[in-house]
C-alpha cells in the first residue's frame, strides 16, 4: 500500500483512539489531496510568511479501510507529515469522537506544529477558522489551501463564500455520485428542501434543471456548483475534476474539485492529476504567486 509516498501510510500501532471507518475508494482520494497538499507547500513555502492548511469535515486523523481492516492515516494526519510543512493547520470536524481523536493524534504525530481543532458544525465554523487564520499585511502575507471532505451534500456554499476573500485554493469533494444521484428526485419534488439550493447557492435551480433538458445529474449539479465558484472569481477547469468509483467498479462515488484564484493553481492540479506530481517536476525557482 505505501509504495507511493502520497498513498495513505499504514499504520502497525494501536493508539486506542476512535476509529472511524472507510471504504477502499478512499484511498485514492486521500492519495490526490496528499499529492495536491505536498507540491503545493514544497512550491510556496518560503515564498509567503504563512502557509495554511484548512481541513473541514477533517475526521479523526486514522480510519480503518473495509473490507481489509487495514488502519491508515487520512488527509489530516498526512498533511502534518509531509516533508515541507504548512506554518499553521486548522482542522475543523463536528464529532466529538473524532474531533478528540485527531488532537491527540496531531499532537504525536508532528509535536512542535502550529495546530488547532475546532469541534464544531463546518457550515457554523466560519467565524472560528477566520479568527485562527494568521493576520494579512503587506509583510505578512497568508496564502491557504483548504481541503473539503464532507460525507454528503451537507456543505452550504455560503461557508465557501466566507473564506472567498483569502488567498485560498479548494480541493472539494462533491458527493454528486452517491447523496444526489440516490437522493436527486426526492430533492427535486420536495420544495421544502434547501440542501440543493444550499449547495450551490442557487434556490431556483429546480426551474433551471427542468428548462436545461440536461437530464445528467452529476453534470447538471457539478455545472452549476462551478457557476457559483465562478461568481466568487474562482477559475474553473470542469475536464479536469477527478472521479473516484467505487473500488473494483465503475460507479462513481463523488468528484473532487479543485478552484483557484491563480493559474499556477490550476498547473499544480493538472500535475496532481497527471501524476507527475510525484517527482514535484517544476523549477521550483521560477515558481511565484503575485
Amino acid at each position: 500500500m505505501n509504495a507511493s509516498p502520497y498513498r495513505p501510510r499504514t499504520c502497525e500501532d494501536e493508539d486506542h483512539l476512535y476509529l472511524p471507518e472507510i471504504k477502499r475508494h478512499s484511498l485514492e482520494k486521500i492519495e490526490v489531496h496528499n499529492r495536491y497538499a505536498a507540491l503545493f507547500a514544497k512550491a510556496m513555502r518560503g515564498r509567503w510568511r504563512h502557509l495554511v492548511y484548512v481541513g473541514l469535515y477533517a475526521g479523526a486523523g486514522r480510519a480503518r479501510v473495509l473490507p481489509t481492516n487495514e488502519v491508515v492515516e487520512t488527509s489530516a494526519l498526512s498533511v502534518l507529515r509531509q516533508s515541507s510543512p504548512f506554518t499553521k493547520y486548522i482542522f475543523v470536524e463536528s464529532d466529538g469522537h473524532c474531533a478528540h481523536a485527531l488532537r491527540r493524534r496531531a499532537t504525536a504525530a508532528n509535536p512542535g506544529a502550529d495546530v488547532s481543532v475546532v469541534s464544531r458544525d463546518v457550515n457554523a465554523s466560519t467565524t472560528e477558522v477566520l479568527r485562527l487564520m494568521p493576520r494579512y499585511s503587506p509583510s505578512e502575507g497568508v496564502l491557504s489551501f483548504c481541503f473539503v471532505d464532507p460525507f454528503d451534500l451537507q456543505l452550504r456554499f455560503e461557508t465557501i463564500r466566507a473564506f472567498s476573500h483569502l488567498r485560498m485554493d479548494f480541493l472539494i469533494l462533491l458527493m454528486v455520485g452517491v447523496d444526489a444521484r440516490r437522493n436527486f428526485r426526492r430533492y427535486l419534488s420536495d420544495g421544502t428542501s434547501t440542501r440543493i439550493a444550499d449547495f450551490f447557492d442557487a434556490p431556483s435551480w429546480r426551474s433551471e434543471y427542468q428548462q436545461s433538458g440536461d437530464r445528467n445529474i452529476i453534470r447538471f449539479l457539478a455545472r452549476k456548483f462551478d457557476e457559483a465558484m465562478t461568481r466568487l472569481s474562482y477559475l474553473s477547469q470542469p475536464a479536469e475534476r477527478h472521479g473516484v468509483n467505487a473500488y473494483g467498479t465503475g460507479v462513481l462515488q463523488y468528484v473532487l474539485a479543485f478552484y483557484s484564484k491563480d493559474q499556477l493553481g490550476l498547473k499544480f492540479w493538472r500535475e496532481v492529476r497527471s501524476g507527475a506530481s510525484s517527482q514535484l517536476g517544476f523549477d521550483l525557482d521560477d515558481l511565484s504567486r503575485e
